[in-house]
């Protein structure tokens, strides 16, 4: 009885490496395809004093690692029915492409024209502006379920005519290294930092990160009598995420839209749901309004309005959110070292080791200095910058 039991292990066993020994990799032909379609992202903004910004790039494929893949060196610009051309210039080399503080004409109607920089030629159908109406409030709610908190906004249109909506945003949040340095290594000689140590150019206890909407949310008011959208989500915060650990701020910008925009934005925005970006090669045909001049039939992703933009911004503390929020990641222990300094002047910073950075003096005459690996005293190892921005 045993002997046969073993012998029926041991077929199911061959049996088993036989089939794994048979399995062949297959990579589907969409997942191989090295599809890099243009991807066009930005509104032509006919608000007073308006600067549109567009953000070129190219459409992932789904075996990409990369998370963003800019459009650079190519030459934009805003075009009218009229004939009047505006430039667009892309300043940091980034895929940003911004134009000058412009004030376009409600009677006109416009297009965008892209010229990349292997020479083809892309344009977008002209259309006609729409005036968005201001957004009421932008407020935020904190969930008694699982402690997220969730961004809302609201607004109404008086003379019921815009119905259809779109937002974006962009997150800014403050980010502290563990501790606070006095001393900073400016061209190789340790630094002291002024007497107002928060806002000396040269801090890097406190840093400020910013990020775009990782998503696009849209929303329409036909069902009812008037056209007013309430408490619409924006984005979710999910409890203990960093970005709340200090502080956070969300400048939230409003478009009204037609119901064509509408409508290629509810796709993205159900797309995107699916496979987590806005830069994925997406699985829905979309309706583009932007169309190659060169391959009429190759896709473009990218759908082109002209509207004044509304914006406003809304700051959330740790302290205004319940259950005691902190960050969960730990900080590595900020092990230090202990170095003899230039007898002929102290300042004087040359310790190999790049990981490694100064942080406080020790000792009388000839001091000693306390190094200590960055991630203790350098926030910008975290990310984002040391520059304080401007709405802070």
């Amino acid at each position: 009885m045993k002997r046969n039991r073993k012998i029926w292990i041991l077929a199911v066993a061959i049996l088993i490496i036989s089939f794994i020994a048979c399995v062949k990799k297959y990579d589907p032909p969409a997942i191989k395809a090295s599809n890099r379609y243009l991807v066009v992202d930005g509104v032509i903004n006919t608000g007073a004093n308006g600067i549109t910004t567009f953000n070129i790039s190219r459409s992932r494929n789904l075996s990409d690692t990369v998370s963003f893949i800019p459009e650079l060196g190519a030459h934009l610009s805003i075009i009218s029915a009229a004939g009047n051309t505006y430039p667009m210039l892309d300043t940091n080399n980034t895929g940003k492409y911004t134009s000058a503080i412009l004030n376009l004409t409600m009677n006109d109607q416009y297009a965008l024209a892209i010229t990349t920089s292997d020479g083809h030629l892309y344009q977008s159908a002209f259309v006609s502006p729409k005036a968005t109406a201001p957004i009421d409030s932008v407020t935020w709610k904190q969930s008694v379920v699982n402690n997220g908190v969730t961004i809302n906004v609201s607004t109404h249109d008086p003379s019921n005519s815009t119905h259809y909506y779109r937002w974006d945003y962009s997150e800014t949040w403050q980010h502290n290294a563990p501790e606070q340095a006095y001393w900073v290594l400016i061209n190789g000689m340790v630094t002291p930092l002024g007497a107002d140590f928060t806002n000396d150019p040269n801090q890097t206890h406190q840093c400020y990160t910013t990020a775009p909407a990782s998503n696009i949310t849209v929303a329409n008011s036909l069902g009812l009598s008037q056209d007013v959208i309430s408490f619409q989500p924006i984005t979710f915060i999910p409890f203990n995420n960093e970005r709340i650990t200090i502080r956070y701020s969300i400048l939230v910008n409003q478009y009204a839209i037609t119901e064509d925009a509408y409508q290629y934005w509810l796709l993205v925005q159900n797309n995107s749901q699916t496979l987590g970006s806005l830069f994925d090669l997406l699985p829905s045909q979309l309706n583009s309004n932007i169309h190659s001049l060169n391959y009429p039939s190759e896709p473009v992703i990218g759908f082109i309005s002209a509207c004044s933009v509304q914006q406003k911004r809304l700051f959330i503390t740790n302290d205004q959110v319940a259950g005691n929020w902190v960050k969960i990641e730990p900080h590595n222990e900020c092990t230090t070292i202990t170095i003899p300094t230039d007898p002929n002047n102290f300042e004087i910073y040359n310790y190999e080791d790049t990981s490694y950075t100064p942080w406080y003096f020790t000792g009388n005459n000839i001091p000693f200095l306390i190094i200590v690996k960055k991630e203790c005293v350098d926030c910008r190892t975290q990310g984002g910058t040391n520059a304080k921005p401007s709405f802070w």
